[in-house]
């Protein structure tokens, strides 16, 4: 089934919730890592992905980190209970993958894969007192760098063409093709003449190259 964003009206609210849920976990004696890998894969993550109403603002963060514990631990018992109020690097790094995720359309899961969460966490230094956009940007740097690469250059590689006899044949300028092959520009949005003539060069369906 396919991941769906959620009414971004909930992000803020969800972003608060995970950060929270991060941040406790650690403060209870889980490894952050190890915890982060627990959730991303746990039916919690799966429930917000969808979009389930309960997840999004039902649960507190300390019920979500009892479902997470409960649900792929195995285990309901938190290490320790203790008072929970700080904005911790935990705190950060949940609460901005939390918003990512939504903004990207895709699973914690897959998303942990191309962005592990100690990756994230080095930012917190760098990046915790900027604009979200900020974090967003280096996020997609690390997404696109783990993707296979995109149908365009798949299929251009396939014709033996450079991106620049591309750009030459098609009327496409070389930027606008590297553009969209490093997945800096969404090829789904391209104009429909841009990609008509890519198509007709290529010999493919335009609905070949989109992602």
């Amino acid at each position: 089934m396919a991941i769906r964003s959620y009414d971004v009206k909930y992000v803020s609210d969800v972003a608060v919730n995970v950060g929270t849920m991060f941040s406790y976990a650690v403060s209870c004696g889980f490894d952050p890592k190890i915890f982060w890998n627990m959730f991303a894969s746990s039916e919690v993550a799966v429930q917000i992905e969808k979009g389930n109403p309960k997840f999004l603002v039902g649960y507190s963060a300390v019920d979500l980190l009892n479902y997470v514990i409960n649900t792929t631990a195995g285990n309901g018992n938190l290490l320790s209970v203790k008072p929970f109020y700080d904005r911790s690097e935990f705190y950060w790094a949940g609460w901005a993958l939390a918003q990512y995720q939504n903004y990207k359309a895709t699973s914690f899961f897959n998303l942990n894969k191309a962005f592990p969460i100690e990756k994230v966490l080095s930012l917190y230094g760098t990046l915790h007192e900027a604009d979200i956009t900020k974090f967003f940007a280096v996020a997609d740097g690390y997404v696109s760098s783990h993707k296979k690469e995109t149908n365009l250059k798949r299929i251009r590689t396939a014709a033996g063409l450079s991106q620049s006899k591309l750009a030459e044949k098609s009327e496409v300028s070389v930027r606008n093709i590297q553009m969209y092959e490093q997945r800096r520009n969404d090829i789904n949005k391209a104009q429909a003449d841009i990609l008509f003539r890519l198509s007709k060069i290529l010999g493919c369906n335009i609905e070949d190259l989109f992602e």
